[in-house]
């Protein structure tokens, strides 16, 4: 029986598809119908070895290689992507806001480099050619051959990726299409298809989070995409929140955090990554100060969870030590933080930090939704009193595409002002519901399903496809 089964080569590139391929017991129930072939891009020995142990074929495959010349034709299509095809109004929020920190000369240099690619797309036959060019150059600027090779090498039938927008799967999943292998893709998340670049695979079936997510992918990809191969199946990675067996006992998890046992309110604040926002522990900072002077009442703690792929060393410097704050680090890469193993350790304390705090404060994450899973009280930092010039531009980071059905809810308290977040954490810790009605709606519009069973939704569509 076990030859007969179809293999389905499953991409691991990015550390949370360990957790959305592995941990939510996706690639477990697929072996029920076909043979996973696992290919990590990075060395993992623990990880590798633990799947391995549980009888799963794992490969660690190189990452792909692309030369300097590649690249930038590689370039080239992301920008027409983004102006022509995308249009997507979330980039171009990004991009003025992160303008703000980068050397004025740089930014003006950019943008007439800009300009000139732009006036390029519109001369005839200029975007063919550079696609044709794209074509030529991938056999001998890249490791197109290694990865052909690689392919033919494990006897695959289909493909299975949540991240088809990573890089370093990029030049393998080439491959594969160009071997006429079954391509699928389930978007690992519900802004990827807008804030990422150009998907260079037409996949035979996408799976996405939501409604939004759909019309995204016909409208993007109208090639590939359409009604009948794109199926909303909600997000696997948030099953883990409808199931209280991933709570661990309260005790237990305070233990592990370093916090008291009395029963003071607790603050989680879920931190977001440098590259994005900079000057974000301006807020812990302006909340501490707060909680010092009494204008946030009852002496609350603050718990930081640190970003995955951030350092936490950089808030520690900034804020240092303080009696209300503790420190979490979540899951993070020793040599890229992109890159770590995630544990049912960390799920279990992930899990246990949403459902134990009281309030919850992000900065235009996902978070937010995270959060919802366990009705409790969300708000959103809306104002940058760094660089207070610039405030607007980071208050309309919360208006970018894939964040609009969230602040449709009202579900999510925008902070505009250091006074206006104060007060709406003193409401929020003494009136919880007053913040919690839209939960529900939150969950309902960005992943779908709150029934725990979105795992086995992508389990339904892979076996239709693969095993019909």
């Amino acid at each position: 029986m076990e030859g007969n089964k179809k293999r389905i080569l499953i991409t691991i590139s990015f550390s949370f598809s360990i957790r959305y391929l592995y941990r939510t017991g996706l690639l477990h129930k697929i072996r029920e119908f076909a043979t996973p072939v696992i290919a990590i891009t990075w060395d993992e020995p623990e990880l590798v070895s633990e799947m391995k142990a549980e009888g799963f074929e794992v490969y660690v495959i190189p990452e792909s290689r692309k030369d300097g010349v590649y690249s930038n034709v590689r370039t080239k299509i992301d920008y027409w992507f983004n102006e022509f095809v995308l249009k997507s109004k979330s980039k171009k929020i990004q991009r003025k806001y992160l303008d703000q920190y980068v050397p004025k000369k740089i930014r003006i240099n950019k943008k007439l480099r800009e300009k000139y690619n732009h006036f390029k797309f519109y001369l005839p036959g200029f975007k063919k050619s550079l696609f044709q060019t794209e074509r030529d150059m991938l056999k001998p600027s890249t490791n197109y051959n290694e990865m052909v090779e690689w392919v033919k090498s494990v006897n695959i039938d289909a493909v299975f990726t949540p991240t088809p927008f990573q890089t370093q799967e990029d030049i393998l999943l080439r491959a594969c299409k160009d071997l006429g292998k079954t391509m699928i893709a389930s978007i690992l998340s519900f802004d990827n298809l807008t804030k990422r670049g150009w998907i260079p695979v037409p996949y035979d079936h996408y799976m996405v989070w939501n409604k939004y997510n759909f019309n995204e992918a016909l409208s993007i990809y109208p090639k590939s995409a359409n009604k009948h191969n794109t199926t909303v199946v909600g997000a696997a990675q948030f099953d883990f929140y409808f199931d209280k067996r991933n709570l661990l006992p309260i005790v237990e998890w305070k233990k592990i955090a370093g916090l008291p046992e009395n029963d003071s309110k607790i603050i989680l604040y879920a931190g977001g990554p440098k590259r994005l926002f900079p000057n974000e522990p301006q807020y812990i900072k302006h909340i501490l100060a707060a909680i010092d002077s009494g204008e946030i009442k009852d002496n609350p703690i603050i718990l930081f969870r640190c970003h995955p792929v951030d350092d936490i060393n950089r808030w520690k410097e900034y804020l240092g030590e303080h009696p209300q704050l503790y420190y979490d680090s979540s899951w993070s890469g020793k040599e890229k933080l992109t890159s770590a193993n995630v544990t049912f350790d960390n799920i279990y304390n992930l899990c246990s930090t949403l459902a134990y705090t009281d309030v919850h404060i992000n900065l235009c994450s996902t978070m937010t939704v995270d959060g919802c899973a366990y009705r409790k009280p969300q708000i959103g930092p809306a104002y940058d009193d760094v660089n207070k010039a610039t405030s607007h531009l980071l208050r309309n980071m919360y208006n970018q595409q894939h964040f609009q059905p969230i602040i449709k809810t009202r579900g999510l308290r925008l902070a505009c002002s250091q006074k206006e977040l104060f007060s709406y954490i003193n409401e929020a810790l003494e009136h919880p519901e007053n913040f919690t009605g839209q939960c529900d709606q939150i969950l309902d519009e960005i992943i779908t399903y709150r029934d725990g069973k979105n795992t086995d939704r992508i389990v339904d569509v892979l076996k239709a496809i693969v095993h019909p």
